[in-house]
């Protein structure tokens, strides 16, 4: 894998600094936190705060599945805050906060990563409020194959400018592409975070067979200067 060397020597050289120095204060490395964050994680951050300007001037709210711990989630809601403070637009969640679970054959060796990427609500909840972000933030918790199919049922009316999917599997990949489909207006974007990834198989089976139906009519495009995230499905006037 592309990166796999450097990676190992960053995290490593990482690890060594950690044990020199010990536990910093929580709030001290907030505040300082372009001193410890690597280039790979913030070239993520910022490609994902220039897609998210793109899609300001798209009709619609945002929608993120598969949010771990939350991080990508606050990004989003506080650039909100920043770009369009007067605007409607909210942020949707869907996690189930208990990791990966819902494997198929199709997963290949990635079934290995059960259980991982399990969050914690009580926390995600705890910095919505320090942060005053309850308005901006929905939160639907349970495995993305319920509540997915029932946010949908409750809410006819609610379209999508920018969805961000990085839930790494196939079964909840195809369900976000297919259900979200009719609710993403035209020009938004589909964001996939692991896409033609060999640790994450599923994630690009699910796109190929979602693009491979001719109704569905979007322009693929590369994330430039960023790991992560691989892919943006833009969709097109139909």
């Amino acid at each position: 894998m592309k990166f796999a060397t450097e990676d190992k020597k960053y995290l490593e050289a990482r690890k060594r600094l950690s044990d020199t120095y010990g536990k910093r204060e929580l709030w001290s490395v907030a505040d300082h936190w372009p001193l410890y964050c690597g280039t790979a994680n913030l070239g993520r951050f910022m490609a994902i705060s220039d897609l998210l300007r793109e899609a300001l001037e798209i009709p619609g709210h945002i929608a993120e599945f598969g949010s771990w711990r939350g991080a990508n989630l606050l990004f989003l809601a506080k650039l909100l805050r920043i770009y369009d403070s007067q605007g409607s637009k909210q942020v949707h969640c869907f996690d189930s906060f208990e990791g990966l679970s819902t494997f198929t054959s199709e997963d290949g060796a990635a079934v290995d990563e059960k259980g991982e990427y399990a969050g914690s609500l009580n926390e995600l909840t705890d910095m919505i409020d320090l942060h005053e972000l309850q308005d901006d933030i929905i939160i639907h918790k349970g495995l993305i194959q319920d509540t997915l199919l029932r946010f949908i049922d409750e809410n006819p009316g609610v379209m999508m400018s920018f969805i961000y999917c990085d839930t790494d599997l196939f079964e909840p990949t195809k369900l976000i592409l297919e259900n979200m489909h009719d609710r993403l207006v035209a020009g938004g974007l589909f964001v996939l975070d692991q896409w033609s990834h060999e640790r994450w198989p599923g994630e690009s089976l699910a796109v190929q067979e979602f693009l491979s139906d001719p109704k569905h009519q979007y322009k693929m495009r590369h994330v430039p200067n960023a790991r992560q995230p691989t892919l943006i499905l833009k969709k097109l006037q139909t």
